[in-house]
């Protein structure tokens, strides 16, 4: 082999062990990295990792609250869409628009049509893509509605296809499941539709987890944005060898190289919000969030819309308004300067301040909404953001008023 091809040989062998490093480091949440480098601890003996946060925190009680946190429904969806489902740039841009159009039980509420524009690519793909869902855990997420998550359900199980078939069918017919009570395998069959979840992403709506902030943003005079180094291992690394076989210099690298990636975590990230809080400074002083966009930043940051996907799963920003997940700053626009995030604000004080008597309709949010903001808007727009915000129907407002008062 020639000098120049061994030496390119190693460039790639480089960028694979730093790529491999670099996106689970990047991905993973603030409480996570110490985990994360233990476990690399214990194959390489170069590497060794002082716990920040057993010295900083071990006292104050943190410890047990930090054991309670649980990772978000979006979150547990997003780092999964990835190879070898998403395995194009294309696949994983169509499933995150997906997963921005599913509600918080689980299901998806968006229009396939509309998304495949948007998208710039046919209908045919983008509902090919959701289908994929079919494999995501939760399982069911995705679907349509309960029908369609129960077959979600039903294609992950190691079952004949007998039992199957006959799961399907009464699945499809749930109103009239008595007239399948003669097959052989009814009662089986009933058994694991009782197990089936719905809504999918049930075991995501508690809100007793603790949530760790990345960073830290103030506005007063000055603006002041700190990374919460609290939870940022520090990292040794031993050189005890003298002699280093090819493996052991191997090893040596990839210490060195997750000591340097843990530095580019703390750099992106801290670019990255610094961004946010720029684009976003009106949020910071009280007012709504503005229109932005993942590929926007992207551009600005200078990598992948997946890669800036990666970096903000599992990241929060605390400030005075309380604390925020980065990917919550993303909302895309309703028109030229107002953002889907303006406009349900807008439905919460609206329904908030509505009467219990008569209840507003969707429609009357739909005129109300273009009264306030002088556009056009459809009323499955407004039904949309109502069930994100978790809003029941009119309908069902009224039952819950006349309960409570």
């Amino acid at each position: 082999m020639s000098a120049s091809l061994g030496f390119q040989a190693k460039q790639k062998q480089t960028l694979q062990l730093s790529l491999r490093l670099w996106l689970p480091l990047l991905q993973a949440p603030l409480q996570d990295l110490e985990t994360v480098f233990k476990e690399h601890s214990f194959d390489n003996p170069f590497l060794e990792y002082n716990s920040s946060f057993e010295s900083n925190y071990s006292s104050s009680g943190l410890i047990e609250e930090i054991n309670t946190y649980k990772e978000s429904f979006y979150d547990k969806v997003a780092n999964q869409i990835d190879a070898p489902l998403f395995p194009t740039p294309n696949s994983q841009k169509v499933a995150m628009e997906i997963l921005d159009n599913i509600d918080s039980d689980g299901y998806f509420d968006g229009d396939i049509d509309v998304l495949a524009k948007k998208c710039n690519t046919t209908k045919e793909f983008a509902e090919s893509i959701r289908q994929r869902f079919a494999y995501i855990d939760p399982c069911g997420v995705g679907a349509k509605d309960m029908i369609e998550c129960f077959l979600f359900q039903l294609s992950q199980l190691n079952i004949e296809n007998d039992l199957s078939e006959l799961i399907e069918k009464m699945v499809k017919n749930l109103k009239s499941i008595d007239k399948y009570h003669k097959h052989h395998h009814f009662e089986e069959a009933t058994h694991i539709i009782k197990k089936f979840k719905s809504p999918p992403a049930i075991d995501y709506q508690e809100d007793n987890e603790y949530i760790v902030p990345d960073f830290f943003v103030d506005v007063d005079e000055d603006i002041s944005v700190k990374i919460n180094h609290s939870y940022y291992p520090d990292i040794v690394i031993k050189d005890p060898f003298k002699s280093k076989n090819d493996e052991l210099k191997y090893k040596l690298k990839e210490a060195r190289d997750l000591v340097n990636l843990l530095e580019l975590r703390k750099s992106t990230l801290y670019k990255l919000v610094l961004i946010i809080v720029e684009r976003q400074m009106g949020f910071f002083i009280g007012s709504e969030l503005k229109p932005m966009t993942m590929a926007q930043v992207a551009q600005e940051i200078g990598f992948e819309e997946s890669t800036i996907s990666r970096a903000v799963s599992n990241k929060y920003i605390k400030c005075e308004r309380g604390i925020f997940s980065l990917k919550s700053f993303f909302t895309n626009a309703v028109s030229k300067n107002l953002s889907s995030s303006e406009v349900k604000h807008f439905i919460e004080n609206l329904v908030e301040n509505e009467s219990h008597e008569t209840p507003l309709t969707d429609q009357d949010i739909v005129d109300m909404v273009m009264q306030r903001y002088n556009m056009n808007m459809v009323r499955r727009t407004i039904t949309k953001y109502r069930k994100q915000l978790e809003i029941p129907s009119s309908k069902e407002r009224k039952k819950i008023y006349k309960v409570r008062d």
